[in-house]
């Protein structure tokens, strides 16, 4: 997997589990995993996210000591969930 996929599956599970918090078991698993993927893809963050990962990997390299804390912070900046809050 490429950074830039692990980074998706992270945003897109890490909003996957809000879902089913929220909604608290209304749908299947697999109609929740669905409305998340869409949601990442629709919504912009993926294309933001994969912008910022290119571009740190662009400026630092292979520098794992340097990246981590980048992409991790890329990855709490652009967490799905923070859309439901938005959304009520």
């Amino acid at each position: 997997m490429t950074p830039l996929m692990v980074a998706g599956a992270i945003l897109v599970f890490e909003y996957l589990y809000f879902l089913l918090q929220a909604r608290n078991g209304r749908q299947d698993l697999q109609e929740y995993l669905t409305s998340a993927v869409e949601q990442y893809q629709s919504s912009g963050t993926c294309a933001k996210v994969n912008t910022l990962i290119q571009e740190a990997f662009e400026k630092y390299g292979d520098n794992v000591d340097v990246l981590y804390p980048i992409l991790v912070d890329i990855a709490q900046q652009n967490q799905l969930s923070k859309m439901l809050n938005h959304k009520g």
